[in-house]
């Protein structure tokens, strides 16, 4: 069974049902008018097609359900063995070597928000859960990653392991936003000061409103043409000099099994998500600006995600100062084969808006906001864009989804990994990593209950020992 009763993290819809948009409505008409019906619990793992999508939602409160009040709730801030600290900047993890090479660790050297130094001793492990960005950048300060990238910034090599920080994973995501037709409204109509007061009055009394619902709707569909896909796959993973990467062994391997999962009849490829508000990255790089609805008018977006991206990233220190934050390199389709993936996953999103159910929701000769001004005047489906623009605005919209994965992967270490089946960061007998960087492959969809997981499987794996 997919949904549990127990947990400490509460998912559900949110508030009533009545609040829903049309478009919430539509969205699973327009899916069976294109024959892709909802088939089996999205929460499943075995489903297609449309779905409203649940949320970490307390069920009555209408409150955010997260782990800050689900696990560290007023019981367990009474143990006498726990302490929190807050505003404090771990530099690094404090190691002694070993008769066998390996090394321990006895603390971490930490920095207060006042700019003092603290060392805080570690009684038996040092756990790291700093995410995939910031775990890596530890290790790395700490004198574990690779030796040539280490040794001129200074650094002691303590364990010389280049696989840290490396096979970074992200969904990535391109979103596309259309005008609205009147009656109807969308949630860009919060920038009016009234409406956004009104709202909050309704949600503060017992949750009520728009604000207490889950808004969001998706979609898991497989790539609609088989011949294809098999024929792209061929294309650009049957090269060895492609595939293969002598640095990072596992690549190959993790190739093979993204080509399996996506010739599995059925397996979703990718998801689509409807979002009743304007996501515009033509406006500037800052979250700000990108959901900043600055647009005028109102309007409503499809965004698009793969399941299994191909491309891969790196995140790396660039200097000894813990104080700087490391490099990134988002990858985001570097990998040839997940632009020709999404780029058609564009044309679906751009279908669903043609649709029936949907398209008589937008206003006629509208605004696409993902469209140059000279070409969005139209949500017709007179005016579909062509496999060659959907490559250009995969291109050119692309945004992190912030799901950041794979750079501590849980692998042998020499095909790549960075810790074993205990979660171990291999050269150390008791540092573990437990976040989303230990994830070989990204998981499908959003991975904030997949991180769950791992944090709930670390404490019994730490509980046994």
């Amino acid at each position: 069974r997919s949904w549990g009763t127990s947990g400490p993290v509460h998912v559900s819809f949110g508030g009533q049902a009545g609040w829903y948009t049309p478009f919430n409505k539509a969205w699973p008409k327009a899916f069976e008018v294109l024959n892709q019906p909802s088939i089996g619990d999205p929460l499943s793992g075995e489903s297609s097609g449309p779905f409203q999508n649940p949320g970490t939602i307390h069920g009555q409160t209408r409150q955010r359900s997260h782990a800050g009040v689900a696990y560290y709730n007023d019981e367990v801030a009474k143990r006498p063995n726990l302490r929190v600290v807050t505003e404090v900047m771990v530099e690094k993890v404090l190691f002694e070597k070993g008769d066998d090479s390996s090394i321990t660790a006895t603390g971490v050297l930490a920095t207060t928000a006042d700019g003092i130094k603290r060392t805080i001793p570690a009684a038996r492990e040092v756990i790291l859960a700093a995410g995939a960005l910031n775990t890596p950048k530890i290790l790395e300060l700490s004198g574990i990653g690779d030796a040539r990238l280490l040794q001129p910034l200074g650094i002691d090599v303590l364990v010389n392991n280049p696989n840290v920080g490396e096979n970074f994973q992200d969904h990535g995501f391109v979103a596309f936003s259309w005008e609205v037709a009147g009656p109807q409204s969308s949630s860009d109509c919060v920038r009016e000061p009234d409406v956004r007061d009104a709202l909050m009055q309704l949600y503060q009394n017992g949750g009520a409103g728009p604000l207490g619902v889950q808004s969001l709707a998706s979609s898991f569909l497989p790539v609609p043409d088989v011949g294809e896909l098999d024929a792209l796959l061929h294309r650009y993973l049957d090269d060895d000099e492609k595939s293969y990467n002598k640095q990072f062994p596992a690549k190959q391997r993790q190739y093979e099994l993204l080509r399996e999962l996506l010739l599995k009849p059925g397996e979703p490829s990718s998801q689509t998500t409807f979002a009743p508000f304007q996501i515009s990255p033509q406006r500037g790089p800052s979250l700000k600006k990108i959901f900043g609805m600055q647009e005028p008018g109102e309007y409503v977006s499809i965004a698009t995600a793969l399941n299994y991206p191909f491309s891969r990233g790196s995140v790396h220190i660039q200097s000894a100062d813990p104080q700087q934050k490391p490099g990134l390199d988002l990858g985001l389709l570097s990998h040839p084969l997940d632009l020709e993936l999404h780029a058609r996953q564009v044309l679906w999103a751009e279908k669903i808006a043609q649709t029936g159910p949907f398209a008589v929701l937008l206003k006629k000769d509208g605004r696409r906001l993902h469209l140059p001004t000279s070409t969005s005047t139209s949500t017709s489906t007179s005016t579909p864009i062509d496999l060659e623009t959907a490559k250009k605005l995969t291109t050119e919209r692309i945004l992190p989804h912030y799901h950041a994965s794979g750079t501590c992967a849980m692998m042998p270490r020499e095909l790549g990994g960075v810790v074993d089946d205990r979660l171990t960061v291999y050269g150390t007998t008791n540092v573990r990593v437990v976040d989303a960087s230990v994830f070989p492959l990204i998981p499908r969809g959003n991975i904030q209950t997949d991180v769950y997981a791992v944090a709930e499987g670390a404490a019994d794996i730490i509980a046994q020992q």
